[in-house]
């Protein structure tokens, strides 16, 4: 008996992984919901290794689904896998753990919902985690899981993408309640239901919002390898193809507004407030200038301190710190705005922990960024602004797209329209450029704007703001996509409110800490 239970709990925890696996892989990303119910229900059965059967299938989810972060840098596949999904295990362990404990309390113990908040919190804790600490990844956040199918979660524009890692965690244990014929089953299936109907009804009749004007956008996918190419090709030569794409597409260059060019276009460092010094600056600006009234484009930029920080490293008697920088030159601008990137691959682009570990390693921290070395960050969002068109844009950078309470800053400040710049080639043509096309449909949806997107070697894209993906250019396609697109003004519910939902249950999950705690050092009796 005791084998055939074994067996079959083996099988159920083989089904959960490829639930999992083909909620990621495949358009039926609400497999997410038995996947899910399968995982609680396994959490109440007895188990000797509960911990480490949850990492076995967490460990091997994160590998199936990011595996492709190999072809940028093999450290960032065991990051995910040895410590994602080690953190993953442990969310849900201490939550079974916690509800075992705080049993032993009769107003807990009457109640059956609440046997289940703790293992909500803990998960939600998280993911509230992975928006801020050195080694963020918040990818496989759960509310992430419907980003092929936007028009189900239009109820991002209140809750955020931590709306739907709750209705997932919510749905899972209202079902494990009903299986149990605790509860009745028809809460489960309205958890379920109801924010789908919500969803399709916003989806279908809710208006657009407020346009305060339309701007003539072209998007460039300038399609250069990443690896290689992009570092070794003259900037000249980056340039002059970039003109070509413009030439070939556009026949009435007075009529583009703005011009969208990706993250790194102008790969060379170059010193900040000295552009457009340079011979390549220059001719990037005549270039621009000839084909658009504004542009926002990538490039790596560095400045001078006097005194030495975490990100810095020393050059003679004062130090550098270098950036992945958004530039934006206004139709009426002759000197750019700048934005440095904020939120860094961690190994890719920063050391984890650099504050802390830098006092210890010294310059090493900083060379051990990863490709990059370690590159400075900016404190806070900017919004790009050309009054004479009107536009307020936010300029997402790669990885930025990612962090859902981190990019509505832009929105808060004002944006009208969101850009995200982005170069995918490190991936190749894997799941993982088509995933972060994606994401960037459920940052449209939670903030309410239209998003240009452009990417070196794709996917490019304009995505209106129900999340929906527009015209394209595929992966490895060079060109140039122009389209009238709308600056929509005010704030959604989410941008006014920001992520209240994971801060509301990280604070419970401390609570539940603190309660466990208690049990440990003082011995409670069962009543």
């Amino acid at each position: 008996m005791k084998f055939k239970t074994r067996h079959k709990i083996s099988l159920l925890y083989l089904l959960a992984l490829a639930l999992l696996i083909l909620a990621w892989k495949t358009p039926f990303s609400l497999l997410i919901f038995p996947a899910f119910g399968i995982v609680w229900h396994l959490l109440f059965k007895p188990q000797k290794r509960l911990f480490l059967s949850l990492y076995a299938l967490f460990a091997l989810w994160n590998l199936a689904t990011t595996y492709w972060i190999a072809n940028a840098h093999f450290l960032g596949v065991i990051a995910t896998v040895f410590i994602n999904g080690a953190l993953m295990a442990f969310a849900l362990w201490f939550g079974r753990r916690a509800s075992e404990l705080l049993v032993r309390f009769p107003w807990f113990q009457r109640r059956v919902w609440m046997h289940h908040l703790p293992i909500v919190s803990s998960w939600m804790a998280l993911e509230e985690l992975h928006d801020h600490w050195g080694l963020a990844f918040p990818w496989l956040n759960l509310g992430h899981t419907f980003n092929t199918v936007p028009q189900l979660v239009q109820f991002y524009q209140w809750t955020g993408a931590s709306g739907g890692s709750l209705w997932v965690l919510l749905v899972a244990a209202s079902t494990s309640m009903a299986i149990a014929k605790k509860e009745n089953r028809r809460y489960s299936l309205a958890l379920f239901s109801v924010p789908i109907a919500v969803s399709l009804a916003l989806y279908f009749w809710q208006p657009a919002p407020k346009e305060s004007g339309r701007l003539q956008v072209a998007i460039v996918q300038p399609n250069i390898e990443a690896n290689h190419e992009k570092w070794s090709l003259p900037e000249r030569a980056q340039i002059d193809k970039v003109r070509q794409l413009l030439a070939a597409a556009i026949d009435t260059p007075s009529s583009i507004d703005l011009v969208v060019l990706p993250e790194t276009f102008l790969p060379s460092p170059r010193l900040e407030g000295t552009f457009p010094s340079r011979a390549e600056d220059r001719q990037w600006v005549n270039v621009a200038r000839d084909f658009g009234k504004s542009v926002v484009f990538g490039a790596t930029t560095y400045t001078f301190q006097d005194t030495p920080d975490a990100y810095n490293r020393p050059y003679g008697k004062k130090y550098y710190t270098l950036f992945n920088t958004a530039l934006f030159l206004g139709a009426q601008d002759s000197l750019p705005q700048y934005y440095h990137k904020g939120k860094l691959v961690a190994g890719g682009e920063t050391m984890p922990f650099i504050k802390l570990l830098k006092p210890f390693f010294g310059p090493w921290a900083v060379e051990l960024g990863g490709t990059s070395n370690t590159l400075g960050i900016s404190s806070e969002r900017k919004v790009f602004e050309d009054p004479a068109t009107g536009l307020r844009l936010a300029p997402i950078i790669c990885w930025e797209n990612e962090f859902s309470h981190y990019a509505t800053a832009y929105s808060r400040q004002g944006a009208n329209l969101l850009a995200v710049i982005t170069n995918d080639g490190w991936w190749g043509n894997t799941d993982g450029h088509r995933q972060h096309l994606r994401l960037s449909s459920l940052r449209a949806i939670e903030q309410r704007k239209q998003v240009v997107r452009s990417a070196n070697t794709g996917i490019s894209a304009f995505i209106n703001e129900k999340g929906t993906v527009g015209r394209t250019l595929s992966w490895e396609q060079q060109g140039v996509l122009v389209q009238s697109v709308p600056l929509y003004e005010g704030k959604s519910l989410y941008v006014r409110t920001g992520n209240w939902i994971g801060k509301f249950f990280t604070g419970l999950f401390f609570l539940y800490l603190l309660l466990v705690l208690f049990t440990r050092f003082f011995r409670l009796k069962n009543r």
